[in-house]
């Protein structure tokens, strides 16, 4: 079957997409609910931007740090049951913040460890869950049943983000923590009712995978098996062209996008002087335009290049950031920020979307399956090195410049990566077989 034959009723008579696809759903609505408590708890409790940024680089650290060895250490295990150790290990850690929250015990050193270890655990579900996303979809499914994944659950982001301010408002952030839990557990069992191939998964499996997961994380000298997998990936990226190039791109990206993703209560109280209703309307707004982004993208992927993709959301994203930016001219006019937050913040997440769809969908055309965890861990880890680097740049930066300039040099820096773009137009499709890397 032709790629551009494929229609969304195909992908959904799947029933292990169906039940990927749902898991994803339920898990993004979580997450959308506890980011928007947690982002503003950040600032409540600490009163910093610096440590919004801190926290926020904190956040990252993980995925440069361990997801390059994760991704080595998920290669050779049962994908699917590493997904669900996952969650699991997610539910015990927003639990315990819950409750330590509750407790009055929460405070901002608290905050930045906790962040680390949900990371270090996000940092072992993604390379799994790449490679178990490409076991399940047929290759020649990807467009479409990437996009209509990111379609739904950016529509279970839309629904969260606008569910949380109301509950936030109404009850506090640990009704929101108790919603994430739930999701968690929800969609673990979503996972373990999929079929694949690798699949034998039991109650003592997934016992002993996370005993041998922790105690090989935990190893000062990894085995010769777990060095090999580890440089193959590394070498795998080096080797393939449009791996690496997108990856280049990403770095790139990521860097410009760190002063909106690290300064978001910062930007709602200074820039437009209003509070965390603000950032739950653009919430809302950003996962409608995740929503435009995933819907376009199969169209235009039919008629543009991936350069040409790349380059028209590099755009968009840089006079996104400009909008912001320029925020303090209809400060004192609370329908003007709606107004201004909520088109830039489409505007941003549906560039966003495009661009993040096409790099997903030419990297599972373009790697091998046996390299896929350790290709996309390595990927991963390279490509948002930028978020915490400049997160912590961001962090010394606030306490002498506002953030009003701090946007605007983001959005100058937008411009910078389009025109280098444009003028080297770098490979982003692949021509030919990837060789044996390893």
């Amino acid at each position: 079957m032709e790629q551009n034959s494929v229609t969304y009723k195909d992908i959904i008579n799947d029933s292990n997409y169906r039940k990927l696809m749902l898991s994803g759903i339920i898990d993004r609505f979580g997450d959308s609910v506890d980011a928007l408590a947690f982002t503003w708890l950040v600032y409540q409790i600490t009163r910093s931007a610096m440590w919004s940024a801190i926290v926020f680089a904190l956040n990252m650290l993980p995925n440069v740090i361990v997801q390059p060895f994760a991704g080595a250490i998920v290669e050779k295990k049962n994908k699917k049951t590493v997904i669900i150790i996952t969650y699991i290990l997610r539910t015990i850690t927003i639990a315990s913040f819950a409750i330590l929250y509750t407790l009055g015990l929460v405070n901002a050193p608290v905050m930045a460890v906790l962040t680390l270890i949900i990371t270090t655990i996000e940092s072992f579900n993604l390379p799994a869950a790449s490679a178990f996303t490409a076991q399940v979809v047929k290759k020649e499914h990807l467009t479409c049943g990437l996009s209509l994944s990111k379609m739904l659950t950016s529509a279970a982001s839309l629904v969260g983000t606008g569910i949380a301010g109301v509950i936030i408002a109404a009850w506090g952030a640990v009704p929101a923590m108790l919603i994430d839990i739930s999701t968690f557990i929800i969609a673990a069992v979503l996972i373990l009712m999929m079929k694949n191939d690798e699949s034998t998964d039991t109650k003592e499996e997934v016992i002993d995978s996370t005993t041998e997961i922790l105690q090989e994380t935990a190893t000062a000298q990894p085995s010769e098996s777990f060095t090999t997998l580890f440089t193959d990936g590394i070498r795998y990226i080096a080797k393939t062209p449009v791996v690496r190039n997108f990856c280049l791109l990403c770095v790139a990206l990521n860097f410009m996008l760190v002063p909106i993703n690290a300064l978001q209560a910062p930007m709602a109280e200074e820039i437009f002087k209003m509070g965390g209703e603000l950032l739950s309307f653009g919430g809302v707004f950003a996962s409608l335009g995740g929503i435009a982004g995933a819907a376009l993208l199969p169209v235009l992927s039919k008629k543009l290049s991936p350069l040409q993709i790349i380059c028209a959301g590099t755009g968009i994203l840089g006079l996104g950031l400009t909008g912001i930016a320029m925020g303090g001219i209809v400060s004192v006019k609370a329908v003007l920020c709606y107004i201004v937050v909520s088109a830039c913040f489409f505007a941003m997440m549906l560039a966003a979307t495009l661009i993040g769809g096409i790099i997903g969908i030419q990297f599972m055309k373009s790697v091998d399956s046996e390299y896929m965890a350790r290709a996309s861990a390595v990927f991963n880890a390279f490509s948002t090195a930028a978020m915490p680097i400049g997160s912590l740049l961001v962090s010394i930066l606030v306490s002498r410049i506002a953030t009003g300039r701090i946007m605007l040099f983001a959005s100058l820096f937008a411009a910078v990566v389009l025109a280098i773009t444009l003028i080297t137009k770098p490979e982003l499709e692949k021509r030919e077989e990837i060789a044996d890397a390893a």
